[in-house]
């Protein structure tokens, strides 16, 4: 995802995946590390859109939404 006023970037260009925290039906939360950083880690959720249905893809926007409204130190903005 390109953050606004930014060229588009893969994420593995910037994060190592590291290991599995948890996950659901539809995605796996994992542990991550900011490359060309002072090992920064974060928790990355990867969403398999191919599984999803209309309705799951609805829940999916409202998640995100709700997530972008959130202010919080320990919570990273795109």
């Amino acid at each position: 995802m390109a953050a606004r006023g930014c060229s588009s970037t893969r994420f593995s260009d910037e994060y190592e995946l590291k290991d599995e925290l948890g996950k659901g039906a539809f995605s796996v939360v994992r542990r991550c590390v900011k490359k060309n950083s002072d090992y920064l880690e974060y928790a990355a959720k990867i969403i398999n859109t191919k599984k999803l249905s209309t309705r799951d893809f609805q829940k999916l926007e409202r998640e995100a939404r709700i997530c972008r409204k959130l202010q919080h130190p320990n919570i990273g903005k795109v």
